[in-house]
């Protein structure tokens, strides 16, 4: 089951986490310089996404998740200059929300459940430069 947002500030922060991860997971799994704005620009659309799903009522299963946000995403993201499909962007937010939130995941990679980690600590990085 999906945790329930106490507000919409909880659901955007969820939301902009995933768009990051996205774009982070793509940048990882698709080294080309190339397409790092194409990334980008999947994360954002994963992000808006999820955050339209999870405002739908009755939304709290991962299987629904997962039909509903690749449904959103094939109608609103142009899928053809990236590596991946709806289907695959869908499963990849339902394997990172089950980490992040601590669950075992089936058939994931040693660098699948280290990614959260990697992410935090280059986001942590960036903020000590900036300081």
């Amino acid at each position: 089951m999906l945790s329930q947002h106490d507000s919409d500030d909880d659901l955007a922060a969820e939301a902009a986490w995933l768009s990051d991860m996205v774009r982070t997971w793509a940048d990882e799994e698709w080294a080309a310089v190339e397409l790092v704005d194409i990334h980008a620009s999947l994360g954002e659309a994963t992000g808006q996404a999820y955050a339209r799903v999870r405002q739908q009522e009755g939304m709290d299963e991962m299987g629904d998740l997962v039909l509903a946000l690749s449904t959103e995403l094939m109608t609103s993201f142009d899928f053809y200059p990236t590596f991946t499909s709806p289907f695959d962007v869908s499963n990849k937010v339902v394997e990172l929300l089950m980490l992040r939130s601590g669950c075992d995941v089936c058939c994931t990679s040693d660098s699948d459940r280290t990614a959260i980690q990697r992410f935090e600590a280059r986001l942590a990085a960036e903020r000590a430069a900036k300081q």
